[in-house]
């Protein structure tokens, strides 16, 4: 292995890679080439000898740790089969699998899920007497995790509720199992309680570096405070703390501080991500924090880039449909992919509308951190109808809406077609027509045969809209709305959600905007392949959690979820007060602001190229339009910096843009 180090990097990164001797403190601001440090400084004590397994890097998530371990290998040629590069809660659940006995469990021990969690809880409930009316297991799952995790409330928790938590603690233990805040409270209280548990630990891991450093807890910092033998390196940013309701304390950085006295710390400022005109935006937003570490990142290209675009939308759909037409303009006119843009909210209630344009228009798109459009229940439902008639042997989508809306179907009726089908080995949908013969269904049972003939006339009404689609007497966007009015799924909306009305107009729209994405499609020039099969493909691709992770596609994530990720072009919807910052954070005071700042900082500086800015002047808020406020944060920015969108270039059509494009590219080739 032969690396010439201070060629590859800069000479802060050099410092950073080659200070391995005693307590680092690397402050690295976004796009400064972090992962790049990391990887380099494993590389380099491994070059210096020191053994795989005596280093131990620490970070948030397995496709960080999972990088880190790619980069290190494809850099040192290495296999690195005793290097230790995980996340805190495998690297706690790892260490419990050794020491478990020490702490009454054996080593077998389960670790719970969500699901799992709950249902402990309602036994435990149910043991205490506690009634499920009562209960709100979720609610108390977040709390016990709060309280497990160190970073509860006082008082959040009823002297009852609290009989309950220890209860909980016992029973799981009991069960042999863990819940997953124990995979860092456990390995806590091992360390701390036993001697030479930690000396074990203390003595193997001689180099340890922790990535993503403002995020971790008081939990993290301590369980790493007892392993940790002198040699440690901290890599964070504190400009970009934004996980404090989930335990993070960006405060770990000066508690590292003074627990390491003569520590060396090296500022990574170089930005290799962003133009100049972004980054002094992000600089002289942030600034405005006055808890922070001080830095000024700079891009060594020197490339100013264009001013920051604001739009000022009249309402939230206008708002949405004013940054679809500027991606689709930029996308001809700068040739980007899908996946050059990210769209950037503050609150997954922002999404689900610009989401909605999205699905209208046939944009290509992911969204991180939540379901998508298409796992909506109302419509998993009307694909599965139209599944259905193409396909009746399809159980899948037979069963999911054989009684929806309710038709008296019931288990029984399901089960007795089911023997059916697996006597013949055959579907439900054979199993029915089989039992449609003539004296095959001999009963008594006058449910069982209103039931058998309400599956019947199922089936019938499939077959008509089987042979409308397939000999194109119907295009899909009429199936859409078709299906809706035979079947009663508005009624069925309507009694599902007696409570809330709201509901069921919110659910009907959605499947009005499907028809209106369908029918856009139909239409659409660009479709080569029209029809019920080729519609159907299509949305099974959207459809799929694991979609085709090489399909460009445009992402849709909240600002947390996009942390670590860039954009050529990232827009930033809802820039109001109240949404960016938050309304809970004008009202919990100065240092949520704070953190507001920060996640605004954090979207600022996911960008590459340019940055789009919106807001609506009203938005609707419970069924009613509300005047909104601009955000706080846009007064911060340079105003020199900024560039009010054009509403005449934002309405120019697909087609303008089409001729102008081909225009320009026959241009180019002299025609």
């Amino acid at each position: 292995m032969h690396i010439d180090f201070q060629a590859e990097l800069d000479p802060e990164q050099y410092a950073a890679v080659t200070s391995v001797d005693g307590p680092v403190l690397i402050i690295a601001g976004a796009g400064s080439g972090k992962t790049r440090v990391i990887t380099y400084r494993i590389a380099y004590l491994l070059a210096k000898a020191v053994p795989q397994e005596a280093i131990l890097a620490l970070t948030f998530t397995n496709k960080a740790a999972k990088e880190m371990v790619e980069r290190a290998h494809d850099l040192t040629g290495l296999a690195l089969k005793n290097l230790m590069v995980s996340t805190f809660h495998s690297f706690g659940a790892w260490m419990l699998r050794k020491e478990a006995g020490v702490l009454g469990y054996r080593s077998n021990f389960s670790i719970y899920d969500e699901q799992d969690r709950i249902h402990a809880i309602r036994e435990s409930a149910r043991e205490l007497g506690i009634s499920n009316d009562r209960l709100d297991p979720v609610r108390l799952s977040q709390l016990f995790s709060a309280r497990r995790a160190g970073h509860g409330k006082q008082g959040e928790l009823s002297a009852r509720e609290l009989e309950l938590y220890d209860l909980y603690r016992k029973t799981i233990k009991v069960y042999n199992a863990m819940d997953f805040d124990d995979l860092i409270a456990l390995p806590l209280e091992l360390l701390r309680e036993h001697e030479e548990v930690r000396e074990r630990y203390r003595s193997r891991f001689r180099y340890i570096m922790i990535d993503e450093f403002q995020d971790t807890s008081l939990q993290q910092y301590e369980f790493i405070r007892y392993i940790e033998s002198g040699n440690i390196c901290v890599v964070g940013d504190d400009d970009q703390s934004i996980y404090s309701w989930r335990g993070a304390d960006f405060r770990n950085i000066e508690r590292f501080e003074l627990d390491h006295p003569g520590l060396v710390e090296i500022k990574l400022e170089r930005n290799y991500r962003s133009t100049g005109s972004i980054l002094t935006a992000a600089n002289t937003v942030i600034a405005y924090n006055r808890r922070r570490k001080k830095k000024q990142l700079w891009s060594p290209q020197g490339v100013r880039g264009t001013p920051i675009t604001l739009f000022e939308a009249e309402d939230d759909e206008d708002e949405a449909e004013k940054i679809i037409a500027r991606i689709r303009e930029l996308r001809f006119r700068e040739r980007a992919d899908w996946d050059d843009f990210g769209i950037l909210v503050r609150t997954n209630s922002l999404a689900e509308g610009i989401e909605d344009r999205l699905v209208e228009h046939n944009v290509p798109y992911r969204v991180a951190g939540g379901p998508s459009f298409y796992q909506r229940r109302e419509i998993k439902d009307i694909i599965a109808y139209l599944k259905a008639a193409v396909n009746p042997d399809d159980d899948v989508s037979v069963l999911r809406v054989l009684n929806v809306p309710r038709r008296g179907i019931g288990r029984a009726t399901v089960e007795f077609l089911s023997n059916i089908a697996k006597a013949h080995s055959a579907s439900l949908h054979c199993a029915a027509e089989t039992a449609r013969q003539p004296g095959f269904v001999q009963t008594k049972d006058g449910h069982l045969q209103k039931a058998l003939n309400e599956v019947f006339a199922f089936f019938d009404y499939l077959a008509q809209m089987r042979t409308a689609l397939l000999e194109q007497k119907m295009s899909v966007s009429v199936a859409i709305r078709k299906v809706v009015e035979d079947t009663g799924y508005w009624q069925y909306l309507l009694e599902e959600h007696k409570k809330n009305d709201k509901a069921a107009v919110w659910k009907y729209r959605n499947i009005e905007l499907l028809s209106a994405s369908a029918e856009r499609w139909e239409k659409d020039p660009d479709t080569f392949e029209k029809g019920i099969f080729a519609y159907l493909a299509r949305i099974s691709l959207s459809m799929r959690d694991d979609a085709n992770e090489e399909e460009k596609r445009l992402s849709l994530l909240t600002i947390h979820a996009a942390k670590g990720l860039e954009f050529d072009y990232v827009f930033i919807p809802g820039c109001e007060n109240g949404i960016l910052p938050h309304a809970r954070s004008l009202e919990d005071g100065d240092g949520d602001i704070e953190e507001e700042r920060r996640l605004f900082y954090v979207a600022v500086t996911r960008a590459k190229k340019q940055l789009f800015m919106s807001r609506a002047m009203q938005r609707k808020k419970n069924g009613s339009f509300q005047e909104t406020a601009p955000s706080p944060f846009l007064n911060e920015l340079p105003q020199n910096l900024i560039v009010m969108a054009e509403a005449q270039v934002q309405s120019q059509s697909e087609d303008d843009l089409r001729k102008e494009f081909f225009s320009r590219l026959k241009s180019r080739l002299g025609a």
